[in-house]
């Protein structure tokens, strides 16, 4: 049941159109990126989902074009590993819209306030990429986003290449 619940969560994260792409990341600051070429993308399942192979293809091409190179789990000098989720939300919008107290528009005005409440499904993808040896994850980034609707498989992909360009911009991080 609960892989169901996952695969579904796995279909429906990259079925968002309009952006409102929120990305962030984090990594350990004593770690050597300089020493990493070859990297393989982990997860528990095998992709048996279209949505989870999206991801993975995604993944390995955002990886690819920084010049990294994918390699067998047991020669890749970090695992990559995603998760994805989705939750309601809940959004509320306060407007103020002017009131005549007169007839026809004349004289004084009130400002009513009028809140409107909107619910929607956010999607989140949560990607780490770990040392082998140690399981240490050394970076995270993690993007969210609003779901929506795409006509056809070929716009899920385009989404989901774009969602991994921008979560990988941080990756490697950029030495100060």
């Amino acid at each position: 049941m609960i892989n169901r619940l996952v695969m579904c969560g796995v279909l429906l994260f990259f079925t968002w159109g309009c952006s409102t792409l929120k990305v962030s990341s984090d990594y350990n600051a004593g770690f050597d990126f300089s020493r990493l070429k070859t990297f393989a993308i982990v997860y528990p399942e095998q992709g048996n989902s279209p949505m989870q192979q999206r991801i993975v293809q995604a993944l390995t091409e955002a990886f690819k074009a920084k010049g990294y190179i994918p390699a067998p789990k047991d020669k890749a000098d970090f695992y990559v590993v995603f998760h994805t989720n989705i939750r309601n939300k809940r959004q509320v919008v306060t407007d103020y819209q002017r009131v005549g107290l007169y007839p026809y528009g004349f004289g004084t005005y009130a400002m009513v306030p009028i809140q409107r409440e909107y619910e929607y499904k956010e999607g989140k993808i949560v990607v780490d990429a770990l040392d082998p040896k140690t399981r240490n994850i050394f970076w995270r980034g993690v993007a969210t986003d609003r779901l929506q609707s795409f006509k056809d498989p070929n716009e899920r992909m385009k989404y989901a290449r774009q969602v991994a360009m921008e979560l990988l911009k941080t990756f490697p991080p950029a030495r100060s």
